[in-house]
């Protein structure tokens, strides 16, 4: 019964109200952590129209009812059950006159509530029930199950009641309300208590049977069961529902051990109060303690137990580092070079503008096939209409041609796309960083020539990283406590190009990241002796998940900023994410007497159902796995922004082969790891060196797995010497041979292009 309601979203969305359900017994409000919680219900029992009745009558009492409500009327000695009622007539008034979408939910929820007999009028006489029972009924259920009658004394207090403003006038109402029924109980009721009270009295003087038998059936003096169920919180969020939890113990609904201490005191404080300034509950309101009892009948006993988790917003500006910082750090620590003859300083830089040479070809031919692929496209979906204008040309053809008039083509525009890239900036990344970056520079040259905009960024959460920094120097979290909040581990972003650097500096970080991923290639190094590294540059784990929630509001700001119509973000990586399993919460200190700040363990999957929410698309995600976190935390990606491509990269293959092992394709695929089509997946994909995961199995619209090592180079060798003298047919098929190597080695590239296309 778990659902997004239109109705409940829209006033979630102003109030900035969250709403769960778990297994409780009571429902609650925080106003540290604006939750709205809810009992899971039976499915079979609970229909939609009470659900939405409930949700919306719990809102209007977090919006308008005071913490200190019930205490004013124990202190005040007012009637429980007479407060609870003349309250929800104030607030249900008060959500029906801001949202009048809301009117129509009441009615509805009421009327199933009816037809249910919560009210536990089917065998009554309503006419002859007391005032305040019919004044609950007049407002809840009105003349739409069946006309309620009052006097014209009983008028001036229906109107009292609907004219409540404030918290002030509902307890002003309800005392002096009760006080007037007291005094204007009908004479044979006002007899029978009278008979009652003598009685009672006599029975001091008694024997022990006759004082039990007065007791027993003395109406003024209900047995201890009685007084339970009539002073049983009510569950269709009554005005003690929220002020008992508010209070004391629902601020913080896990702390079971101080919720139940402070709930006795509090059910004590009830009856004190339900008591009256008479010293006896005579007048009850039975329509308000049957609903509530019913309702606890709704209640899932068998229910797993949920946990929910808010996605923080975290601002992009305060985990970015720029290029300009990079590069200025990179510039501080090799300033030496530029006044030395460093052979790995000189022959990395070397190295990075040969690349761009030989590249050029390759990219230039990848540009041209993709404009006259992107211009076939157009042509495919081109119109042709009429102009209105007469061709001059055709006027002579009049007698047996009825289209005279001039036709014009209209090429529809092309997508304008941009790409913000996200690489895996971690530890084990350092086998596979030059594959990676020549992949990655050859992806960068092509959007300059096709003029895409672009953002490159590398995830790191080294301390290193981490403290150059002073925002987050010393920092534990990403983001500072908010309650129900996913707990997200310090990272940085760092931000190795753009579209706005320049030429100068995009060959300067180029030739900066070579030489960091020559030295942690050590043993691959060609280059001369390798120099140390600024730290800036250290790796460490892999804050994956935290980069993910970064990006829902980066990619939205960049596609802002640059007017993109769609954004195709690529995340490489090359290994699964640190895992996220708590969430932020508060804890009751009873020495203290107050609530402090601290985490909850989301547990291990199956011990509860973890529920991660979205606070601005307003949608729930059930996470099957905690291990699978990552998968749900790309869908929300998808929904942030509509209609991207979101591509995942993933390095499968590791050491010098770079082959991609049947363990990993299993993962990914699904497919068992020892069956025939598992041997025919993997010898097919380590001979293509990719493997494409559908898209329904992970949370990325394709996800690719890639051979690492060797085969992530890119090639740019030509023609072979033996060629010389060839005839032009071998030479064709040479040339044909090369270009699709060329082509296929540059994977991301290759794959980016059809995308944009």
């Amino acid at each position: 019964m778990m659902k997004n309601k239109s109705i409940i979203a829209k006033l979630l969305a102003e109030e900035d109200i969250f709403v769960v359900y778990k297994k409780m017994e009571t429902a609650y409000f925080n106003p540290k952590s604006r939750e709205l919680g809810l009992p899971i219900w039976n499915d079979e029992m609970m229909t939609p129209n009470i659900e939405d009745l409930m949700v919306c009558h719990e809102i209007a009492h977090a919006l308008w009812t005071p913490l200190d409500m019930l205490e004013q009327a124990r202190v005040r000695k007012i009637n429980h059950s007479f407060v609870n009622i003349i309250e929800d007539v104030r607030i249900e008034q008060k959500v029906q006159e801001r949202y009048r979408g809301s009117v129509a939910v009441f009615n509805r929820g009421y009327d199933d509530l009816a037809a249910r007999d919560f009210f536990g009028i089917a065998d009554k006489d309503v006419s002859k029930m007391n005032l305040i029972d019919r004044i609950n009924l007049f407002f809840k259920i009105g003349s739409r199950q069946q006309k309620i009658e009052f006097s014209d004394e009983e008028n001036v207090w229906v109107k009292k009641v609907s004219k409540c403003e404030t918290p002030d006038d509902v307890l002003n109402v309800a005392e002096e309300l009760y006080k007037w029924m007291k005094e204007n109980e009908p004479e044979e009721e006002q007899e029978e208590t009278s008979s009652q009270d003598n009685s009672a009295d006599d029975s001091a003087e008694s024997s022990d049977e006759t004082n039990d038998m007065n007791s027993d059936t003395s109406p003024s003096e209900p047995s201890e069961k009685e007084e339970e169920e009539e002073l049983a919180p009510s569950n269709s969020g009554s005005a003690d529902d929220d002020k008992t939890d508010d209070a004391e113990t629902k601020e913080t609904s896990n702390n079971k051990s101080g919720d139940e201490e402070t709930k006795e005191e509090n059910d004590a404080s009830i009856k004190s109060a339900a008591n009256g300034a008479g010293g006896k509950d005579d007048i009850t309101a039975s329509t308000d303690t049957d609903v509530n009892n019913a309702i606890e009948k709704l209640i899932d006993e068998n229910a797993t137990d949920r946990v929910y988790a808010n996605i923080p917003d975290i601002s992009g500006d305060d985990i970015i580092i720029k290029y300009d910082d990079i590069l200025k750090k990179s510039i501080d620590a090799w300033a030496h070079f530029n006044e030395t003859d460093s052979p790995f300083y000189l022959n990395t830089k070397k190295a990075v503008v040969e690349m761009k040479a030989d590249s050029k070809k390759t990219v230039a031919y990848m540009v041209k096939e993709f404009e006259m692929k992107k211009s076939a496209d157009q042509y495919a979906r081109a119109s042709v209409s009429k102009s209105g204008s007469l061709d001059m040309n055709r006027l002579h053809t009049y007698k047996y041609n009825e289209d005279l008039f001039k036709k014009v083509t209209t090429l529809p525009g092309a997508t304008n796309h941009g790409m913000v890239m996200v690489v895996d900036w971690s530890g084990s990344m350092y086998q596979n960083l030059t594959g990676t970056l020549s992949q990655l520079y050859n992806l960068i040259w092509f959007c300059r020539r096709t003029q895409i905009p672009f953002e490159v960024y590398a995830f790191s959460n080294a301390s290193q990283v981490l403290s150059s920094d002073e925002k987050g120097y010393n920092k534990k979290h990403l983001e500072s406590f908010k309650a129900g909040n996913l707990v997200l581990d310090n990272m940085k972003l760092l931000n190795f190009f753009s579209n706005k650097m320049t030429v100068d500096q995009e060959m300067s970080m180029m030739h900066y990241l070579w030489m960091v991923a020559n030295q942690y290639n050590h043993y691959k190094n060609e280059y001369g002796y390798p120099c140390s590294i600024p730290s800036i540059f250290n790796m460490a784990s892999t804050p994956l998940n935290e980069a993910i929630i970064a990006m829902m509001n980066i990619v939205p700001k960049f596609r802002k900023e640059t007017g993109v119509q769609k954004v195709n973000t690529i995340f490489l990586t090359d290994g699964a994410s640190n895992s996220n399993r708590r969430v932020y919460d508060y804890r009751f200190d009873e020495k203290e007497n107050e609530h402090y700040e601290t985490e909850e363990y989301l547990g291990r999957s199956g011990d509860k159902v973890v529920i991660l929410s979205d606070p601005k698309t307003r949608k729930d995600y059930e996470i099957k796995s905690l291990s699978r976190m990552t998968d749900n935390l790309l869908s929300i990606l998808k929904e942030r922004v509509v209609g991207m491509n979101l591509i995942g990269f993933f390095i499968a293959g590791s050491g010098r082969s770079g082959r991609i092992d049947r363990q990993i394709l299993s993962w990914f695929s699904n497919i068992p790891s020892y069956s025939d089509e598992m041997a025919a997946v993997l010898k097919k994909t380590n001979k293509e060196k990719f493997y494409v995961v559908n898209g329904d199995i992970t949370g990325y619209d394709e996800l690719y797995l890639l051979a690492g090592g060797g085969s992530l180079q890119v090639e740019n060798g030509g023609l072979s010497d033996d060629l010389q003298g060839a005839s032009k047919a071998k030479l064709k098929s040479a040339f044909g041979k090369s270009m699709k190597s060329k082509i296929t080695s540059r994977q991301l590239l290759n794959k980016f292009v059809k995308l944009v296309a």
